[in-house]
């Protein structure tokens, strides 16, 4: 198996998890999704996120770096019967849409890896419509290996689901992990307003939103 296709093999693994569904479920209760919208999900990965909003809102869009996750993300919708659907390969800051496209803009455990962060917030708000939504989930401050394996034990993860989680907190160590101040700068530099951010996950994670004027 090739080095992408692994990549690609992990990444399903994850999302498929009980863990990482109940919390893309809780996002997606805290972006308050309207039934008639048309969402963007950026750095969707095998499309996860974007199949359980195709069943609630009117039509989903999905884009990733990576052309394996795309194609898998397609398979996965494909195999669902989902038709509401449609994934293209992207990335920040440059998002192959037009400017005010979108009426939600989503973005899971995405901005944290960017090199430059607030580009890559500016280029999810770039292709929100005004009185839109942008909305990312990344891991918070406290989030390490450590942290990760104390919530592990605590809530009794076993298996995948302990790898995965504790090897998220290997990679927050070394990416960013935005403070609740820094998520509002960002945000508000990208011109947001009424931003609303909720830590979640034992408060290793913070879930954010603003609306675009």
């Amino acid at each position: 198996m090739s080095l992408s296709a692994q990549f690609v093999n992990y990444f399903t693994q994850v999302q498929a998890t009980s863990g990482w569904d109940r919390v893309l479920a809780s996002f997606a209760r805290f972006v308050a999704l309207e039934k008639s919208a048309h969402v963007l999900d950026v750095g969707c990965g095998p499309g996860s996120l974007a199949r359980r909003m195709a069943r609630e809102v009117t039509f989903v869009y999905g884009c990733d770096a990576d052309r394996g996750m795309i194609e898998q993300a397609q398979k996965l919708a494909d195999e669902e019967g989902l038709r509401n659907l449609e994934f293209r390969v992207g990335a920040l800051p440059d998002l192959p849409y037009a400017s005010e496209r979108f009426d939600v803009v989503t973005a899971t455990n995405v901005i944290f890896l960017q090199r430059h962060p607030q580009v890559a917030v500016c280029g999810l708000t770039r292709v929100c419509k005004a009185g839109g939504i942008v909305a990312m989930l990344n891991p918070s401050p406290p989030m390490s290996v450590a942290a990760a394996t104390v919530y592990a034990d605590r809530h009794n993860l076993t298996d995948f689901n302990r790898i995965s989680f504790i090897n998220w907190g290997n990679v927050a160590e070394q990416a960013h992990r935005f403070s609740e101040r820094q998520i509002t700068t960002m945000f508000e530099a990208a011109g947001l307003s009424e931003i609303v951010i909720e830590a979640k996950i034992g408060g290793l994670a913070l879930f954010a939103k603003g609306r675009k004027p």
